[in-house]
């Protein structure tokens, strides 16, 4: 799923007075990951454990997500979240996005 991008980087180690290296973790620049054909739960939560450790992740082509499920099941679930809003103001949340980009910012 997940391919790197860049140069490498310097990982981040925290150094004990012996000279020995301890908690060493191995960071890339950035990761790009091409986001066609993957199931939209399983390349979030890959995603998210991968923000979680400090990664920096670039996510190209996500209107190739794959939802699983019906088409109409997964319409009529989407109708049903965009009616959701606040009742005494609805400017402040929660936001709908339409855009592939942002279903995956937001599942993440």
């Amino acid at each position: 799923i997940l391919a790197q991008a860049g140069p490498d980087t310097p990982s981040a180690c925290a150094d004990a007075a012996d000279g020995s290296s301890v908690g060493r973790m191995s960071f890339k620049e950035q990761i790009v990951v091409d986001c066609r054909g993957h199931l939209l739960g399983r390349l979030a939560s890959v995603l998210a454990k991968e923000l979680l450790n400090g990664q920096q992740v670039v996510c190209v082509r996500a209107e190739d997500i794959n939802i699983s499920g019906s088409l109409y099941r997964n319409k009529l679930k989407y109708a049903n979240f965009r009616r959701k809003h606040m009742n005494t103001n609805p400017r402040q949340g929660p936001f709908h996005f339409r855009s592939p980009a942002k279903i995956l910012w937001r599942t993440i």
